[in-house]
């Protein structure tokens, strides 16, 4: 899965991305959790994908 990937299932789901200078993060509106996402070329790791999915309550 690419980050652009990750991030449209972010957004689908109600989270924000909020770019910062080393990596991006997903912020939820009104409960102030942030996830940050890594910026890497090409696909990201598996597990990576997966626990930041897991944190955002998708998986």
């Amino acid at each position: 899965m690419t980050k652009r990937e990750l991030e449209k299932i972010l957004k689908k789901n109600g989270w924000k991305i909020v770019h910062g200078a080393k990596h991006d993060a997903a912020v939820k509106d009104g409960t102030g959790t942030k996830i940050p996402i890594p910026r890497h070329k090409g696909d990201l790791d598996k597990r990576t994908a997966e626990t930041i999915l897991r944190e955002a309550g998708i998986l």
